[in-house]
């Protein structure tokens, strides 16, 4: 990676002086730290590409900045190399567990060092290329309602609520990171329906909603080939299912829908029922509720998520 910015995180002045000259020499820009507090703000005013963390700092430890890295998601694929003079046998263990990607003992064999640095950099230039994808469809994404001033902000506002849900039920990071996704490309399918459709004044008629219907598989045909999508799939394919299976596209029942889905399943159709359409008024959270709960009485939606989300709106808690 041309130029790559590593930030150095140590508070022995004299190794500080042995990385800035091995690595400067090799073309990086090197952002210095002398403690863990320092090189969480240097992490912000740098955005580095590489940390080389000392776990022996003071104020904060090497192993609580690579944690606190790891931890977020805007960091959590920084590539993060710890160092030690210490007992490496007792140290390397702990900063596996801590998140790091790699583990040197001091005094530092340069060659070893350089090696270990290009190789991360090569590993995090790909996983660059994949964020740019992803930053792409959410964009292909918002402009699909860009076209349509009625569904303007319908995906942020979607993913917004299903983060705040997925948080109050108490589901783990990994799963509110993909209802986040999973709310903004839901209906990117959509690049695929002609305008004439989507645009429509009034309701559709069969042939429309047959094309409309397809947006999920057009969806997941957009997003399938990014390996970082793979646990986002099921949203973008089955947001219109109901528990009932007379939703599409497969006809999935109860057992065969998860609980993200159902999740975006509540939040999408509040969010349409609260927002003005070509072919309604906004309804009042009230209104969208009686009509929520008479679809839970159907067997549409799952009873529980759609309780907890109407605590949290009168409670005003939706983000």
């Amino acid at each position: 990676m041309a130029c790559a910015t590593i930030l150095v995180a140590d508070d022995d002045r004299n190794a500080q002086q042995t990385l800035e000259t091995l690595l400067t020499e090799q073309g990086y820009t090197v952002v210095f730290a002398a403690n863990g507090h320092e090189a969480l703000e240097r992490l912000q005013e740098s955005h580095p590409d590489l940390c080389v963390l000392d776990i022996d700092m003071p104020r904060l430890s090497g192993m609580d900045v690579c944690r606190k890295i790891k931890s977020n998601n805007e960091t959590k694929l920084l590539p993060v190399i710890m160092l030690t003079g210490l007992s490496p046998d007792h140290e390397k263990q702990r900063a596996f567990e801590a998140g790091c990607d790699d583990f040197l003992t001091k005094p530092l064999q340069p060659v070893e060092l350089l090696t270990r640095i290009k190789s991360l950099l090569r590993i995090k230039s790909l996983t660059d290329a994949l964020e740019d994808a992803e930053v792409v469809l959410f964009t292909l994404a918002r402009t699909i309602e860009a076209k349509d001033r009625y569904t303007m902000g319908h995906a942020d506002r979607v993913a917004r609520y299903a983060v705040a849900l997925g948080r109050n039920l108490g589901l783990d990071p990994n799963s509110v990171e993909i209802l986040r996704k999973g709310g903004i490309l839901h209906d990117i399918g959509k690049l695929g329906i002609p305008d004439a459709v989507l645009q429509k004044e009034g309701p559709l008629d069969a042939n429309e909603w047959d094309m409309m219907r397809k947006h999920t598989l057009i969806g997941c045909e957009i997003c399938g080939r990014l390996k970082g999508m793979k646990d986002v799939l099921p949203i973008i394919r089955n947001h219109h299912e109901r528990l009932d299976g007379t939703g599409y596209p497969d006809g999935l029942k109860k057992g065969d829908i998860s609980d993200l889905v159902r999740i975006v399943n509540v939040v999408d159709i509040y969010d349409a029922l609260t927002s003005r359409r070509s072919y309604k008024e906004a309804f009042s959270p009230e209104k969208a509720f009686r009509i929520l709960w008479e679809e839970v009485e159907r067997g549409w939606w799952d009873h529980d998520i759609l309780k907890a989300w109407e605590n949290m709106v009168h409670k005003h808690q939706i983000g």
